[in-house]
């Protein structure tokens, strides 16, 4: 389902201020002489996204998170286990392809026999500060007391009785999927009980050990950085910068150069490879989708122009390139540990990290993607924006944070226990009562995860319903609020989505420093209580009054709603009525004179915010709204700007006085019908004289605000659908989700 428009939180408050923010220059550095790197992470207690603890079955609450060592046993005899879990900080290896991956611990006293000691895959998420034998956080049992994790071994290691010292296990397939797609949590150590009763068992050093703390050595290729397309009439150019030794790494190997894959009308597939050892000539073919090596470079080239290698550009269609970096021993930045159906297919998505762009050549009208981004799952929803400091996106259980001038992520991905639905809520510290750069990410798994994007730690998290949570967060930000607003922090704003009833789903605010629930209003079919079906969209913030509107389903047979007023303070329902279902955020005018709320295949219905009084309403046709509706114009008569099922229309709502009051107003069609397959919610707001669809036919379309005329496209994928647009205010990018797993970014206007 299509979700609200897609500007950042608050951002209609700070157009001013952004547009003052700096441009960012990019640096070209010279290539090194360099291949495969190996460098090795010590994980120590400073380190934001790792982590260790034991888990002991003889103290089953207990969590040892700050202990100094882990202990791992089997004690059969007792039935009083003991087990590690560690997760390594990969946020200094963004952007790598891993070839090989090994863990090493420290022991530093032997068990009183030999034993095999097997590492894991867990499969939930945990955290250092709460984990037990019987609880993976607070309050959230592991499915099994214990740990959650794979039964597949993923390496085992023997050490005999007494033994001390380092001991290495091979981690390479579990550290590559975390690349590719996979959740990392982590590893879970245990002893096989099969030896028979260790009732001592072994100690390892914790990252909070003084020496000799956990480490991961790695060796892998880095990717290129900086790649840009350029279209011409029957070409496309490359450039890119080659990558130089990371800091405390060894090289392995000479760097060769690059190796290109094209494809036209589709992305190169994230299962295409090239096969470590092999070498590659122009115009053969890797994988199943038949992609085409169009450069083989050994010259640390830096550039290529595609003028028709191989075949001839079809001009007005959008082409698609993968850049590889070689090594003198033909290894590949890729990363696949199994390789199926013969050379150049992976069974995962081996090539997903590998920087990719896409340009359209043209006679007349050239166009190219600013950068594209491989987020490994399609997704409808707009990425979340801090203007020139991050793109934050969802793709299934991952979130991205992604560099906004580069499109290079900052961070491997931050695994989080459920999919997730909307759109990331970004704040920026300057606005924050933290003063972080936060993402809010609500989650189907029942829990909310408060994000800094400067580290992609988890700031805190909590289930604060026991339900799914499927809309994107709503912030109400102190900063902005007046003195009718009284609590001492921001707040986050949640509604439920309990599919299982129709009345009792709740709306939620919680601590944005903390993330303890500050109120909760349950919904209800007695004691006076109004029926509350489910929320699919985040709240409207109306600083003027101190008030915050919902929209939700109304599927109860008892007093439904679908129009709720509340009191940011305590939750108190100020106003509600029964509009008909809406599955779209509510829309304020700059000044909070006019509420327009988007029925769901029905009107639009203008509000008076004061009273909850109905000014006027209006339905185009077309099978009714579809969208939440965006404001254009700073004062009455107001342009509001929303999509049907197959058009985007403007109309203009006039009041009968004013200000605004119950006395009513009228809406007036100023353009409509303009065409687009399966519109996304558009993207317009004050002071932007064009408004942004994403459609179904691949494209991007840029209308003109007052005339509605669909002047100018940019097409991402023919065979895809594009979901709803993003902003970039300072760095004038608009950003874009699809349907084939991208996140593409454009300058504008077009």
């Amino acid at each position: 389902m299509r979700k609200s428009c897609a500007t950042k939180t608050l951002e209609a408050s700070h157009i001013h201020k952004l547009a003052l923010a700096f441009a960012f220059i990019l640096v070209s550095v010279s290539p090194a002489s360099f291949g495969r790197e190996k460098k090795t992470l010590t994980l120590t207690s400073s380190q934001t996204r790792g982590a260790d603890a034991q888990l002991d079955a003889s103290a089953a609450t207990t969590n040892f998170g700050t202990a100094t060592s882990l202990n791992v046993a089997a004690r059969t005899g007792t039935g009083q286990a003991s087990r590690g879990v560690i997760q390594f900080d990969l946020t200094s290896f963004p952007n790598v392809a891993v070839k090989q991956a090994d863990m090493s611990l420290t022991v530093t006293s032997g068990g009183n026999k030999n034993g095999s000691y097997e590492a894991h895959r867990i499969t939930s998420l945990w955290t250092e500060s709460a984990v037990t034998w019987n609880n993976r956080v607070a309050s959230t049992p592991w499915t099994a007391a214990g740990g959650d994790f794979s039964a597949t071994i993923t390496a085992a290691t023997t050490i005999n009785a007494g033994a001390t010292g380092t001991f290495t296990w091979g981690l390479t397939a579990d550290v590559q999927t975390w690349y590719t797609g996979t959740q990392n949590f982590g590893h879970l150590l245990l002893e096989i009980p099969s030896n028979g009763n260790d009732p001592a068992g072994i100690n390892f050093n914790s990252r909070e050990a003084s020496s000799n703390q956990p480490q991961l050595a790695l060796t892998f290729l880095q990717q290129v950085s900086n790649l840009k397309a350029t279209a011409g009439n029957g070409s496309v150019s490359l450039t890119w910068t080659n990558p130089t030794t990371l800091s405390g790494s060894t090289s392995l190997e000479g760097y060769a150069g690059v190796l290109i894959l094209r494809q036209v009308d589709k992305p190169v597939s994230a299962t295409s490879i090239p096969t470590d050892g092999t070498t590659y000539s122009a115009c053969s073919t890797i994988g199943t989708s038949n992609d085409v090596v169009v450069f083989v470079d050994s010259s640390s080239a830096t550039s290529f122009t595609d003028n028709g290698v191989c075949s001839a550009l079809s001009n007005d269609h959008v082409y698609s390139y993968k850049v590889f970096v070689v090594d003198t021993a033909h290894y590949y930045s890729t990363e696949c540990s199994t390789v199926i159906s013969g050379s150049g297919v992976c069974s995962t998505n081996a090539s997903a990290i590998v920087p990719e762009v896409a340009a359209v050549p043209s006679a007349t009208a050239q166009s190219q993607a600013v950068w594209v981004f491989n987020t490994l799952a399609g997704s409808l929803s707009a990425p979340g924006v801090n203007p020139s400091a991050s793109i934050v996106s969802s793709s299934n259980t991952l979130l991205f944070d992604i560099n906004p001038q580069t499109g290079i992520p900052v961070a491997p991905p931050v695994s989080v226990g459920g999919a997730i639905s909307g759109r990331p809520t970004l704040i920026d510290s300057a606005d924050d009562s933290i003063a972080q750069n936060v993402a809010y990410v609500p989650a189907q798994d029942n829990f909310i995860y408060a994000v800094n994007t400067d580290t992609g730690a988890l700031s805190w998290l909590v289930n604060p319903a026991s339900v799914p949570l499927v809309a994107s967060a709503g912030i109400q930000a102190k900063a902005f609020s007046t003195s009718s607003y009284t609590l001492a922090q921001d707040i986050v704003l949640l509604g439920t989505h309990n599919g299982a009833t129709t009345s009792t789903n709740k709306f939620i605010a919680l601590n944005a420093n903390t993330g303890a629930t500050v109120w909760t209003y349950t919904g209800g079919v007695t004691g006076g209580l109004l029926a509350l079906d489910v929320v699919n969209a985040p709240p409207a913030i109306d600083y003027v009054h101190n008030a915050i509107w919902f929209a939700s389903r109304n599927g109860s047979l008892v007093l439904p709603q679908s129009l709720w007023k509340l009191n940011p303070n305590t939750g108190a329902v100020l106003f509600s009525a029964n509009l008909g279902a809406s599955d779209y955020s509510p829309s304020l005018t700059p000044g909070s004179d006019v509420l327009f709320v988007s029925i769901t295949g029905g009107a639009l219905t203008a509000i008076d915010p004061v009273s909850g009084s109905t000014l006027a309403s209006v339905n185009p046709g077309d099978g009714g709204l579809h969208s939440t509706a965006a404001v254009v114009t700073q004062n009455s008569p107001y342009t509001v700007v929303f999509s049907t099922s197959a058009k985007v229309w403007a109309y203009v709502f006039s009041c009968a006085t004013n200000p605004c009051t119950a006395g009513g107003g009228t809406f007036t069609l100023l353009w409509g019908g303009t065409s687009v397959s399966n519109p996304s919610a558009p993207l317009a707001f004050v002071g932007l004289n064009k408004a942004y669809v994403g459609g179904g036919d691949g494209k991007i379309h840029e209308l003109d605000l007052a005339t509605g005329v669909d002047g100018k496209q940019r097409l991402l994928n023919p065979t895809a659908t594009v979901g709803d647009v993003g902003i970039d205010v300072t760095l004038n990018y608009v950003v874009a989700s699809a349907s084939d797993g991208r996140i593409y970014a454009f300058a504008f206007p077009f």
